[in-house]
């Protein structure tokens, strides 16, 4: 749409910049042939016309800014999008490595129950030989 805009644009200005010259090569052959009324209606249009084109310059230039602008605005929604992007695997990462330590210590703290089950195991059976060896020795 915005293209469709500036190759009107461009096609209105080479058109006033063609009436501009005619008007001047033909303004000494026009007083001749129009009364000063016709003048004054064709200088009246013609402040029109160039009023005109301003505002149509104006509007094209801030056509333009505004597309430079929304450019820029798209540029760093990508850039943001790729940030939240990698943000977000990293964040996977995370998650991935927190439950790979979560598994870890809840095996290692099943290994510390087991061990200490063992050696309490293992200390009832030292206590009962001893106490089976004194209780022989004192028969």
């Amino acid at each position: 749409m915005l293209i469709i805009i500036k190759e009107i644009m461009k096609l209105i200005f080479k058109n006033l910049r063609k009436a501009r010259l005619s008007y001047t090569d033909d303004a000494d052959h026009l007083n001749e042939l129009l009364g000063t009324e016709h003048r004054n209606v064709l200088a009246s249009n013609s402040e029109r016309l160039e009023r005109s084109s301003k505002r149509l310059e104006d509007g094209y230039r801030m056509a333009t800014e505004t597309e430079e602008i929304g450019q820029n605005v798209l540029n760093n929604l990508a850039q943001d999008r790729e940030k939240i992007n990698n943000a977000r695997n990293r964040l996977n990462n995370v998650d991935s490595s927190l439950t790979q330590s979560s598994r870890l210590l809840n095996s290692m703290y099943r290994r510390v129950i087991q061990n200490k089950v063992l050696m309490f195991i293992i200390g009832v059976i030292i206590v009962l030989i001893i106490v089976l060896a004194l209780y022989g020795m004192l028969k």
